[in-house]
């Protein structure tokens, strides 16, 4: 296993295809991102799965680096839900709704037991996670993107069935862009490595006319050929680098040569601030305010994302509610 491999995506352009590939590698963000939620290996792998699809959404939208691709998930499953956002730049964060989740779906309170008796390899399988026995009712996956300074939000939501996240963000590309998308993604673990190797894939067309061509290398991406490509990676024979794991997964795909267009760093980046809080206790009514700082002598407030604290004197609120500061 190669858990020092940097967190990259790359775009390739396959010029003989007509199509472009973006690939995301990014073990080490889903890996912080399990650590600050303290998530256990069910948990972990979803989310580890939702930032790298957020991220290629981000990647493949021709706008601003500043535009935000959000991406919400109500699901039938024991994981509930999860929540992740991503701008074109890299930035990406993300939260699940339950975090005691092993790979079975199974609420645990401690580190998830050893299973395996070697090193090898595995494929994670989020149908326990995402999924109920039956899956009913369906859950619902929903698609926000925004602009900086523009008002307008592009809003697509629709049922989620089932336990693949790639095909579910397939859906939404090919219903809200003439060109369509493939996306596949994939998370192995080892023994002791819950997130040894965090991947994701989005193929799509250059031209409209070419995308039912494109559509019909999803499902074999999806089902199999990320997964080898990224086995075999892993394994040594490409170095499990997102360049040479696109360019293997270009080969099994037969897009023939293809050449590097763009590449992000992926990384977890979370935007809220003491500023934010602030702004959001300036709505509240004065009356509440003026409690506030009486009560509790002040206020605080964490970010569910990243875990970051922040407190607000009494003096303050007292200055928000119009007041003034507290005497001396």
């Amino acid at each position: 296993m190669l858990i020092g491999m940097p967190d990259q995506l790359l775009v390739f352009v396959a010029k003989g295809a007509g199509a472009r590939l973006a690939v995301c590698v990014a073990p080490g963000l889903a890996r912080e991102a399990a650590g600050r939620h303290a998530l256990q290996a069910g948990s972990a792998a979803a989310l580890a799965q939702a930032l790298a699809g957020t991220l290629l959404l981000a990647a493949s939208d021709r706008r601003p680096p500043q535009a935000r691709v959000d991406v919400q998930l109500e699901c039938a499953g024991p994981l509930k839900g999860l929540l992740t956002d991503a701008d074109a730049s890299g930035a990406v964060r993300g939260l699940v709704r339950v975090a005691e989740l092993d790979r079975a779906g199974r609420r645990v309170v401690a580190r998830e037991a050893r299973v395996a008796a070697n090193d090898a390899l595995q494929r994670f399988d989020p149908r326990p996670v995402f999924a109920s026995r039956h899956d009913e009712p369906a859950g619902m996956l929903s698609v926000v993107r925004a602009e900086p300074g523009v008002d307008d939000l592009h809003r697509a939501a629709f049922p989620f069935a089932g336990a693949d996240l790639g095909a579910a963000l397939t859906l939404f590309l090919r219903n809200d862009r003439a060109r369509g998308g493939e996306m596949a993604l994939e998370v192995l673990f080892e023994t002791d490595e819950p997130l040894a190797a965090v991947a994701g894939a989005l193929l799509w067309p250059e031209r409209e006319e070419d995308a039912e061509e494109i559509r019909q290398l999803g499902k074999p991406m999806r089902q199999r050929l990320l997964h080898e490509s990224l086995s075999r990676g892993e394994s040594g024979a490409t170095g499990g680098h997102a360049r040479a794991l696109g360019e293997d997964l270009a080969r099994a795909l037969g897009l023939g040569t293809v050449q590097v267009e763009a590449e992000i760093q992926p990384r977890f980046a979370c935007r809220c601030s003491r500023e934010r809080v602030v702004r959001a206790l300036a709505t509240l009514a004065t009356e509440e305010l003026r409690d506030m700082a009486r009560r509790d002598n002040g206020a605080e407030a964490s970010c569910d994302f990243c875990g970051a604290r922040y407190g607000i004197s009494a003096s303050e609120l007292l200055t928000l509610a119009g007041d003034g500061p507290l005497p001396a």
